[in-house]
């Protein structure tokens, strides 16, 4: 049984407890502390070992812990350190930690270590607190506690071919051609229910691929229907996307339409997998329907197609040379075989014209008989009740400035001639006065 996903509950050890100790040896009278430092605890390390398959081990043993230091001892002995927790995981695994979901840790490389929680630090024995002043102390400290926590291991399968298809179009049956892997084969879909990953040997080179194989995808897979959505994220990693196609059409459908459903689920589900480049494997060449079907798919689809027959064995040599130089081949070779994804995308832009005429038709049709009298029948009222209504508010503007002239005037006349009265008199009798 293949396991791609585990959930663990990992704890580092505690360090060790120092040592109160003193020394007292014969014609030494005068010894003093000698007590020890504990040891520190265990590390939990995860390391990447190619050797490894899956995560099976951690599916059904999720507890594990480091082991704690120990405490120190006399005549100035250290505690050991406690042994590290080391969990070995397949290349492709990811460390996500299951309370906040946050990305920890990522191992690709063989031999490459990674370390999740820290052992705790050793105490200090009373050999440490002796001074001058303080010549027999009694004084020691304690170990460290280690740390804990939940995670979730989560594979993805390092490999350089990912198969694409729907179910029963023949992946298994290519994978134990192409490999030594022997996945399960049977008449009825959905036979494939984890992921097999084979080595393609190339003798003649010394060279090798690895190539996986997942679960048959279908249409909806993206909102979790069937099984393939549980496996794409094996083949995120993959170099070339190999698209095995029943071109013969004996599941009642189309080949193009079963291309464009794969190639639609894969976009939904992440745009890494739109974006890397494919290859169309025809297969069922050996039944009478698929020569006319592979025609009119070369018309529809202008992506690399490499016809096969897994039953006749015919057309392995071409694809086996072919898949080399997509993923091994020099920088030229694989440079013209990188387009293919832009051409599968340039295979949609056709249907834009033809929406925006269709559009550009009904936007002619409807203006034509809506827009015009309702532009006439909207304009006369609009245009006739503002006119009515300002006029209706101009006379109000002269009846308020003949309120405000006799207003202001008024002070200005009663003003005037109360101060100007007194002023004349007052300086008349200052005059008679003085003569």
């Amino acid at each position: 049984m293949f396991i791609d996903e585990a959930k663990v509950i990992l704890k580092s050890g505690a360090g060790g407890h120092g040592c109160v100790s003193f020394r007292r040896e014969k014609f030494i009278p005068k010894g003093g502390p000698d007590g020890g430092n504990g040891g520190k605890g265990g590390d939990v390390v995860l390391l990447c070992d190619r050797n490894e398959g899956d995560l099976q081990a951690y599916r059904w043993q999720p507890h594990r812990s480091a082991r704690n230091g120990t405490p120190g001892m006399g005549r100035q002995c250290a505690g050991p350190d406690g042994e590290d927790l080391i969990l070995r995981v397949p290349p492709g695994t990811q460390v996500v930690d299951d309370v906040t979901g946050r990305l920890l840790a990522e191992l690709t490389e063989h031999n490459e270590r990674v370390v999740i929680l820290a052992g705790g630090k050793g105490g200090m024995g009373n050999m440490n607190f002796k001074s001058s002043v303080n010549q027999a102390p009694r004084r020691t400290t304690p170990g460290y506690p280690g740390e804990s926590g939940t995670y979730r291991l989560v594979l993805k399968t390092i490999a350089d071919i990912g198969l694409v298809g729907y179910p029963n179009a023949g992946k298994s049956t290519l994978t134990n051609a192409f490999t030594a892997a022997r996945p399960k084969m049977a008449p009825y879909p959905f036979t494939t229910l984890h992921v097999n990953v084979g080595v393609i040997e190339y003798p003649e080179t010394f060279g090798r691929i690895f190539m996986a194989d997942i679960p048959g995808l279908i249409e909806g897979a993206h909102e979790n229907r069937g099984l393939g959505h549980q496996f794409l994220r094996h083949i995120e990693r993959c170099t070339l996307l190999v698209f095995i196609l029943d071109m013969a059409g004996s599941e009642n459908r189309k080949p193009w339409d079963d291309f464009r459903i794969l190639e639609r689920e894969l976009a939904l589900y992440s745009p890494i997998l739109a974006a890397k480049p494919r290859l169309v494997v025809a297969n069922k060449m050996d039944l009478p329907e698929a020569a006319a079907n592979l025609a009119k798919f070369r018309d529809k689809v202008p992506v690399l197609v490499a016809p096969i027959s897994c039953y006749s064995r015919e057309g392995f040599d071409e694809l086996k040379a072919t898949l080399w130089k997509f993923v091994k081949g020099s920088p030229e070779e694989r440079a013209l075989l990188q387009p293919t994804p832009v051409k599968a995308k340039a295979a949609a832009k056709p249907a834009k014209p033809a929406a925006k005429q269709s559009a550009k038709k009904v936007a002619k049709a409807v203006p034509a008989k809506k827009a015009k009298p309702v532009a006439k029948v909207v304009a006369k009222p609009t245009a006739k009740k503002p006119v009515k209504q300002v006029a209706a508010k101009k006379p109000a503007k002269p009846v308020a400035k003949k309120a405000a002239k006799p207003a202001a005037k008024k002070p200005i006349k009663a003003v005037a001639k109360k101060k100007a009265a007194p002023v004349k008199k007052a300086a008349a009798k200052t005059k008679a006065k003085k003569k």
